[in-house]
């Protein structure tokens, strides 16, 4: 029997600092977004990005199937 799967967006802080091992995955690029912000800023004091950085962390956005 095959066991269905779903797609997922996904990202982990990992791929921009390699002292954070959070991962993060989202049934939309806009949810996702939203949590890596959060946590950026919860956790790195990062509160803000400028465009260049949204793109940057939007450009490591995964599909991934679970």
């Amino acid at each position: 029997m095959a066991v269905d799967s779903k797609r997922y967006k996904e990202l982990s802080c990992g791929d921009f600092r390699s002292d954070c091992g959070f991962l993060v995955r989202a049934e939309t690029s806009e949810e996702l977004m939203k949590y890596c912000q959060e946590h950026a800023c919860n956790t790195h004091g990062k509160c803000g990005s400028s465009p260049e950085g949204i793109e940057k962390i939007k450009s490591r956005i995964k599909d991934v199937w679970i």
